[in-house]
């Protein structure tokens, strides 16, 4: 297997990575998460040319950009950082160009011996790559290693759907396809690959266990193409009637039993899949894996995976420099990460703070008064690190606490309602609640309901504006209507004794259907002026833009 791949200038990333027979590459997108997987698979190619010739006769090797089918570009430029293929460096008076090479290293360890072969790979035109062997520490050419060459690489993409027909391919186009994500025109394939193989059995058997269908053997037509059918019950269906889910499955077992690869990088194995069988199929994929002594790579977005994953696998977190995803597991964090969720590590270690709030709609509310304020924490509130904790502080210290422990210098900050209990100062934890008893409080400005009722412009809208205006005169007291600082905004639970009475009151006299309800207000949010809302809520969102600068 592979224990370690060295990456230099391959499109944006730069790594050093430590693998094991099971490794997780988890991060945000495009964070180059896939780039480690086609850049092995560039070192395996290199691998495969070299050997085809003698070492002794030429110092580098041509290789076509189209052979490079886990990483199909339309220039060969596509490889490199910002497409900077060279340099150029002043050498006295002169100008000199300089190549900008693509250091690709692997380290492994085969039959009880340890190897290590790397390839430098520079710009020839748009069509090629050069490529030679890179030296060892003495600056001589490195020995070739045969033991590498028995690590068979293969990298499979998601399933892209299915095609109607599929017309029996040679092995070179089937593995060209995949190479092009075009795993929709291969499936029926893979499996006739599988049949002929004699492990028709093991892959039968795993669609049974999960689907509890019956997969029939593929059968290659006089016409060229191959036909498969499965059976449910008592019929029998086209292999184009299943979900994509059921092919993404199939494609992933069908790729494993088709080959003799030994080490599999899997893109997304997770794609098309709910979250109840995304954990499933992860450990029947790694107990398959492993009985086929084989080596494991694989790239995900997805929380379940990561969760069963992180206590008995390798994660490499891409998030920044890419690294090892390590902690502790004797700590108390290990329990405290089962419980919160490792994705919330995760989290937490991209963005290095916290925001804790009730629910959903109160981000919505502060997203918006920012932007009609044209906060500067706007930004941090458009894509923020959320959690939810229903207001309820010890769970929001609970949770912070427990990744502060694994994440160095983590900051939060939390706004809750108006509460009768004392906050406390958490090193690190803003905890902060609203004087009025909840956010919705600053939300029904008498201006604001007019604007909200009068905003569709139809010859209805005065009578909207009168309607909602009576049924405000009705739940709002004179006084609170002239004078914000009523104690009627703060004592006031808006959104149950107000907001939503006078609209469900207010679609019934239109004789319509409620649209704005608890989720929606924060359209009402969207609709004040600046100088209309509370100063509080500016004072907010200052601490909210602290928290979040600090934390950069």
């Amino acid at each position: 297997m592979i224990t370690k791949i060295t990456i230099t200038n391959f499109k944006k990333l730069t790594a050093e990575l430590d693998l094991s027979s099971s490794v997780i590459f988890v991060g945000p997108n495009n964070s180059g998460k896939t780039s480690a997987l086609q850049a092995i698979a560039l070192w395996n190619l290199a691998l495969r040319k070299w050997a085809e010739i003698s070492a002794e006769r030429t110092k580098g090797i041509t290789i076509n950009r189209k052979d490079l089918l886990a990483a199909p570009v339309p220039s060969a430029a596509q490889l490199w950082k910002d497409l900077r293929v060279r340099t150029t460096e002043k050498v006295g008076e002169k100008q000199k160009q300089k190549n900008i090479y693509i250091d690709i290293i692997a380290e492994g360890f085969t039959e009880g011996k340890a190897w290590k072969i790397g390839f430098a790979f520079s710009y020839y035109n748009s069509e090629s790559l050069y490529c030679r062997i890179l030296e060892d520490a003495a600056h001589n050419p490195a020995v070739f290693s045969k033991l590498a060459l028995t690590e068979s690489v293969g990298l499979l993409p998601p399933m892209s759907g299915l095609s109607s027909e599929e017309d029996k391919l040679t092995s070179g186009s089937i593995q060209g396809k995949i190479g092009e994500g075009k795993t929709a025109e291969v499936l029926r394939n893979l499996c006739l690959m599988v049949y002929e193989s004699g492990k028709w059995d093991k892959l039968a058997g795993i669609m049974e266990k999960l689907f509890r269908v019956k997969i029939n053997e593929p059968i290659f037509m006089s016409s060229g193409k191959i036909s498969m059918t499965y059976r449910e019950g008592r019929n029998e269906f086209d292999l184009s009637n299943s979900g994509r889910g059921f092919q993404q499955i199939l494609l992933l077992f069908a790729y494993i039993y088709s080959g003799d690869n030994k080490i599999l990088l899997i893109d997304e194995p997770d794609a098309h899949l709910e979250i109840i069988r995304q954990k499933n199929i992860f450990n029947i994929l790694s107990e398959t894996v492993k009985k086929e002594h084989s080596q494991l790579i694989i790239a995900t977005h997805s929380e379940a995976i990561l969760q069963e994953a992180w206590q008995k696998d390798k994660v490499i977190a891409f998030i920044g420099k890419p690294h090892i995803a390590n902690i502790n597991r004797r700590s108390q964090i290990a329990q405290a990460l089962t419980d919160i969720g490792y994705d919330q590590y995760l989290l937490a270690e991209e963005r290095k703070w916290v925001l804790y709030l009730e629910g959903s709609t109160d981000l919505a509310v502060l997203k918006a008064f920012a932007t009609v304020l044209r906060h500067p924490a706007a930004g941090y509130l458009e894509n923020p690190f959320v959690k939810y904790c229903g207001n309820i502080p010890g769970e929001a210290r609970k949770h912070f606490n427990a990744l502060k422990e694994a994440v160095s210098g983590l900051v939060g900050v939390a706004i809750f309602d108006n509460l009768s209990v004392k906050l406390q100062s958490e090193k690190g934890l803003e905890e902060l609640m609203w004087t009025r008893r909840e956010i919705e409080n600053y939300l029904p400005i008498p201006q604001v309901l007019e604007r909200y009722a009068s905003q569709d412009y139809d010859l209805f809208s005065q009578s909207k504006v009168t309607i909602l205006d009576e049924l405000v005169g009705d739940y709002m007291p004179p006084r609170a209507r002239k004078d914000s600082q009523s104690d009627w905004w703060s004592r006031t639970k808006m959104s149950d004794d107000f907001l939503d009475k006078i609209f469900v009151e207010y679609f019934q006299k239109l004789k319509a259907p409620v649209t704005m309800d608890k989720g929606n207000y924060y359209q009402l949010a969207e609709l004040a002026k600046p100088e209309e809302l509370d100063n509080e809520i500016k004072d907010k969102l200052d601490k909210i833009l602290e928290v979040a600068k600090s934390a950069n």
